[in-house]
């Protein structure tokens, strides 16, 4: 285990390429490790934040002792840009992580591909506030907690819900979600937990998410993918306010968004618009599918 200057110290090109960070990233990132290098407080917040990251691998969300790594950071005062010194602990980490993901037997390419999460995050915020940075940094928390793996063109992590095992499933984006490759995910994920993580008995598929919200479905075509995505799923639970990520996923947006200045280009865009312009909300909601049958 090294340290988190020892790692930030190492060469940090091929794994920053491994960890998925594209170009513009990838020299930030460098940019980035050598401040913290050059300054005490900084690189002291970012081995705290390493420590705890490493203290939390195996326990799962929702598990007993599941805690924040995070707590007291506030990306205002990150002085090397929102959520750059989270972004730097978790690129310390991820030997450790790929150590964790070994110990379980998860296969290399499985790992390798979990692991390239954070680049996608870090694309994610360069596409929502044009500049490097780790907004997302809580969400990375469940990839580096080894709950997580990329399995086709969905994401899934176990997570302790109501004193049961289930299998989240996200849709990071990355293209269409159409029927054959989301089929694949799940095949995959029925088979990948019950081997590689048989302590943790899970009966059902979970998803929380807008995307599951009834009135998407109902302004969408039936053939649509997100439509036969939804029809999947037997939707349980409260509703939550769902605006803000259907503002997002949708259009990398945060915060107050001028509806008028958004693009229109694609049915699902004109949903979003339309439906808040007229004074609806969207919700997020939450279903179920059975692991098996």
């Amino acid at each position: 285990m090294a340290s988190a200057a020892d790692a930030l110290s190492m060469p940090l090109g091929t794994r920053l390429d491994d960890l998925g960070l594209a170009e513009a990233d990838r020299r930030a990132a460098l940019d980035a490790a050598r401040a913290a290098l050059e300054s005490a407080d900084v690189l002291s917040a970012v081995e705290r934040f390493a420590d705890r990251l490493r203290g939390g691998m195996g326990t799962f969300p929702g598990d007993d002792g599941d805690a924040d790594p995070w707590a007291g950071y506030q990306p205002s005062d990150d002085p090397l840009g929102a959520g750059v010194v989270p972004l730097l602990a978790l690129v310390a980490t991820s030997d450790d992580l790929a150590a964790f993901h070994r110990q379980r037997g998860v296969p290399t390419a499985i790992s390798a591909r979990t692991m390239t999460e954070l680049g996608q995050q870090a694309w994610v915020h360069r596409q929502t506030f044009g500049e490097f940075g780790l907004h997302t940094y809580d969400w990375l928390t469940v990839t580096w907690s080894g709950s997580l793996y990329w399995l086709g063109r969905l994401q899934f992590n176990l997570m302790r819900l109501d004193g049961e095992w289930v299998c989240s499933t996200h849709i990071p984006q990355t293209g269409a979600l159409d029927p054959a490759s989301v089929d694949d995910s799940f095949q995959r994920a029925a088979a990948f937990f019950p081997r590689y993580f048989g302590d943790r008995s899970v009966q059902d598929f979970w998803c929380d998410s807008w995307l599951l919200d009834p009135e998407l479905a109902a302004a969408l075509a039936p053939e649509s993918n997100i439509s036969r995505f939804q029809r999947r799923w037997r939707i349980c639970g409260e509703p939550k306010p769902g605006d803000a990520d259907a503002l997002f996923f949708t259009f990398a947006r945060r915060g107050t968004v001028d509806l008028d200045a958004l693009a229109r280009d694609t049915s699902l865009q004109r949903a979003v618009i339309d439906r808040l312009q007229s004074g609806g909300h969207w919700q997020v909601r939450q279903g179920r599918i059975p692991m098996a049958g």
